[in-house]
């Protein structure tokens, strides 16, 4: 998150990050969804790497944990933005 620009309001600010929390989730739901696209790849092969694939699972489990905190954490913002600007 970036500091707040001089001249930004607080309910400016708090939309800013609100869109740049957006993004972030859509960047890390992409990124979670080459990862999950991957672990089926290497699991349809005939010999696959076990321990790149228990890599990855865990890479895609920290990946959707990162995702439910920043939407829990978008929706307190939305909610506090609505109530305040």
């Amino acid at each position: 998150m970036n500091a707040p620009t001089s001249g930004e309001s607080g309910c400016e600010l708090m939309k800013r990050l609100a869109k740049e929390l957006k993004a972030s989730i859509r960047t890390t739901k992409d990124h979670a969804a080459e990862v999950s696209r991957r672990i089926v790849e290497l699991e349809a092969q005939p010999d696959p790497d076990e321990n790149q694939i228990k890599a990855l699972k865990q890479t895609l489990e920290v990946l959707r944990k990162k995702i439910e905190e920043e939407t829990a954490s978008l929706s307190t913002l939305e909610d506090v933005i609505s109530e305040n600007c």
